[in-house]
């Protein structure tokens, strides 16, 4: 006869045998024979371990090997793994530094949208005035109408400009001066003001993957590596100021997630600096537990992919006969499961039986016998 005067039951005891009669189980489970174990040495006296040091000499990677080898490169003479260039992601943050030259240069100065001039025809002031270049790059001149500025130095405009008044005068003599220059300039500084350090402004990476940068708009940033970013960037800048060089900075990154659930010590969400193999995803987790089934960890990928995709990775048989499981490479998003093995799935079945079933609406302090039959053995 059993009796129960509390809540707990016996545990150690092998569920399996009393669940052939409650819950149509055959027997306590039994993992599959394990596959045959392949070992590259065995370490059992001093010779192994010298065996092994020349080992690993020959399969250190010479840069020699690394030149044949797309894993790694060659740094300094140095053969070291390749890592790929990060590529920026939303919440990113970038600082964006601009630097303005203004040194003296060779160069006349070319006339840009925006720029305040005057033109002077001094034996008939009453045609002289002063104008702005437009946003298509022409000014509006009396008697004359519009001319194209924008590009041209002061002294090309004035030539073209007195050749154009000799149909109404013998003698122009016009000249053109420039009053307000480098607008866009002026424009910039007041945009850069959010950094402490002068001509920057730092901006976040939205969640769309987009940046809005002064005078050019928004921009693509998601995606992109720093350097590919900041070249397109200048090659935009080029087109609106001169003498400009946007520098950019990393200030922030915000790692894409890794989710590890199941059987593992710390389930949750994981920032990963850099893409994970299945062994380092159990690692970062805090390791699996005793109740956890490597056989039949799951993967669930859906990021990039038309449809999500779902794949076993058996980490128990891959261990035991060498398969390299660094192989195994995840991706950000991914969602890696460890499930339960078989045994703990009874148990935990029995025990909610039990707990949640019978105890849920019988008192704590009740004794309750009963009789199990098990082939032909009484349990008391």
């Amino acid at each position: 006869m059993l009796s129960f005067k509390s809540r707990r039951f016996l545990k150690p005891f092998c569920y399996g045998m009393m669940a052939i009669s409650l819950l149509s189980f055959s027997s306590c489970y039994h993992a599959a024979p394990d596959g045959p174990s392949r070992f590259d040495a065995t370490i059992k006296t001093t010779n192994d371990i010298k065996q092994l040091n020349r080992l690993e000499t020959q399969l250190t990677v010479t840069p020699e090997k690394a030149a044949l080898n797309p894993d790694y490169q060659i740094i300094h003479n140095i053969a070291v793994p390749y890592v790929p260039e990060y590529r920026m992601g939303s919440g990113d943050v970038l600082e964006i530094v601009y630097n303005l030259k203004y040194g003296r240069t060779s160069e006349d100065y070319r006339l840009e949208v925006q720029d305040k001039i005057s033109i002077n025809l001094p034996f008939y002031p009453q045609y002289s005035t002063s104008v702005l270049v437009r946003s298509d790059g022409k000014i509006t001149v009396p008697l004359i109408g519009d001319v194209m500025a924008e590009s041209k130095t002061p002294m090309e405009l004035a030539s073209e400009l007195d050749r154009k008044f000799k149909k109404y005068f013998s003698d122009p003599a016009v000249t053109v001066a420039v009053e307000e220059f480098n607008v866009k300039v002026a424009e910039l500084r007041k945009a850069i003001t959010t950094a402490s350090r002068g001509q920057s402004k730092i901006a976040p990476i939205t969640p769309n993957g987009r940046i809005s940068f002064p005078l050019i708009g928004s921009m693509q940033a998601q995606g992109f590596t720093v350097s590919q970013l900041e070249k397109m960037l200048n090659e935009k800048y080029s087109k609106q100021v001169r003498d400009l060089n946007v520098t950019l900075i990393l200030l922030e990154i915000h790692y894409p997630k890794l989710y590890i659930l199941g059987e593992v010590e710390k389930p949750g969400a994981y920032d990963i600096a850099s893409v994970p193999d299945i062994l380092k995803a159990l690692a970062i987790a805090g390791g699996y537990k005793k109740s956890s089934e490597l056989k039949e960890v799951a993967v669930f990928r859906n990021e990039g992919l038309e449809r999500p995709i779902v794949f076993r990775v058996d980490i128990q048989t891959a261990l035991k006969t060498g398969v390299p499981l660094t192989n195994v490479k995840l991706k950000p998003g991914d969602i890696v499961f460890v499930p339960k093995n078989h045994i703990d799935d009874v148990n935990d079945m029995i025990e909610r039986i039990f707990t949640k079933g019978i105890y849920a609406v019988l008192p704590f302090s009740t004794n309750l016998s009963a009789n199990y039959n098990l082939n032909s053995a009484t349990l008391k």
